[in-house]
């Protein structure tokens, strides 16, 4: 090879490395962002906090799932919105956001140093965005929880409106439904809206409740033969649903409203027999016989107010976990035996009983039930004209309860009876 093939070759060889060089430095920083240039094990963390949009503002957002390129981890946010990584190649990294409902979100270009903690958005809530539909629905339970039932009303309608389709309609159907008659008392607006949601969603599984509440709107309203019609519906449109003994329970009570004594006992014994473990068998045994009381049959209420003591001792009233149904049975069997029968001796028995067995019972209003059977005690030796027995009744009354609307009548009642009984 002569000079000059020498000299050429060495020319071509310097280029060829000027370019290697400068592709080099141009790659440089691409590669130490990626972590290229780190070795293999170089790893750090990320934390940081996601937060959803709603119509008032923002709130943190849980069970997001969290993944970023660099690590097979995963992680889900916390009530807080807050999420921590471990275990990510160190490097410029892309971390994802999913949830189910919600817009999937990516932050591209995340930095992760070697063994140190990046904050990602510095701190800062990231903000992400359900999709339409259930942001929407989520705007109108937040409405709801805040009690503005207006605007809760106009964000579920806008839904139906805009995304009839939605898995989140019939929701939407049947709150506006329920806040016309539990939150606003209009109840021929839930009267249609639940029928809107029957006729529109009727696989939705709100269908029932609608039925239910339709019933429940006409029972407000004092139109209880329309109730009826409306409960039995439910029992036979929804054999499955979890509210049959509550529609049988109502079926039962709109008959009492209607003073159908004997059609009342009718359905509350079916509430008993077919659903004996409900929470609406105690009570219908108490209104069976509270149903012969208003049938004026009132040894038969007695039998009857009897078997509620027997069979449902430590039962409460509906929505009231600490008030029973046995003293005010009890209570009751003293009444129809005083003042309804007029055997005297046995309603003292049947008072005393009050006391003895139940001495911190409450009327479903609160008022303590003691100090009335107490001051019916005294009432019945005065029948017996036992002048001293009805003093002393009176006089526990006074000393036992005072402050009460029965003392003060206890007082009252001695002014009167005590020159009967002089002192010994």
């Amino acid at each position: 090879m002569d000079w000059r093939s020498l000299d050429l070759h060495q020319h071509k060889y310097k280029k060829i490395f000027i370019n290697l060089l400068i592709l080099f430095l141009l790659l440089f920083p691409i590669m130490l962002l990626n972590g290229c240039l780190f070795l293999p094990n170089s790893k750090g963390s990320v934390e940081g906090y996601i937060y959803e949009k709603t119509v008032i503002d923002s709130r943190p957002l849980k069970d997001a799932l969290i993944s970023i390129t660099g690590s097979s981890n995963t992680a889900l946010t916390d009530s807080e919105g807050y999420f921590h990584l471990d275990e990510v190649f160190i490097g410029a990294r892309t971390l994802t956001i999913t949830k189910e409902g919600y817009i999937t979100y990516k932050i591209l270009g995340i930095v992760v140093k070697e063994n140190e903690t990046t904050l990602v958005n510095e701190g800062n809530p990231i903000i992400v965005s359900a999709i339409n539909d259930k942001f929407l629905f989520d705007g109108g339970v937040i409405y709801y929880d805040m009690e503005d039932y207006n605007n809760a009303i106009t964000t579920f309608q806008q839904l139906i409106n805009d995304y009839p389709d939605s898995e989140y309609a019939d929701d939407a159907q049947y709150f506006i439904g329920y806040i016309n008659e539990k939150k606003l008392g209009y109840y021929i607006q839930a009267l249609l809206e639940y029928q809107k949601l029957i006729d529109n969603y009727p696989n939705s599984e709100f269908a029932d409740d609608a039925q239910l509440g339709t019933g429940n709107c006409y029972y407000a309203t004092k139109d209880y033969s329309h109730a009826i019609e409306e409960y039995r519906k439910l029992i036979d449109d929804y054999s499955g649903s979890s509210l049959l003994p509550l529609a049988q329970y109502s079926i039962g009570q709109s008959y009492r409203k209607l003073a159908n004594h004997a059609q009342a006992i009718i359905e509350f014994t079916k509430t008993i027999e077919n659903y004996p473990e409900s929470d609406y068998a105690a009570p219908a045994q108490y209104y069976i016989a509270s149903s012969y009381y208003d049938a004026q049959d009132y040894n038969q209420a007695i039998l009857e107010f009897q078997i509620t003591i027997d069979n449902y001792p430590d039962s409460t009233w509906l929505g009231e976990s600490e008030i029973l149904i046995a003293p005010c049975a009890q209570y009751y069997i003293g009444w129809c035996y005083g003042q309804k029968l007029k055997q005297w001796e046995e309603a003292i028995s049947a008072y005393q009983l009050v006391i003895d067995n139940y001495p911190n019972s409450t009327w479903s209003n609160g008022q303590e039930i003691p100090p009335d059977a107490q001051y019916q005690i005294g009432w019945c030796y005065e029948q017996l004209e036992l002048w001293c027995e009805a003093v002393v009744s009176y006089q526990l009354v006074i000393d036992n309860y005072p402050g009460t609307t029965w003392s003060e009548q206890a007082e009252e009642r001695l002014s009167i009876i005590s020159v009967n009984c002089p002192p010994s």
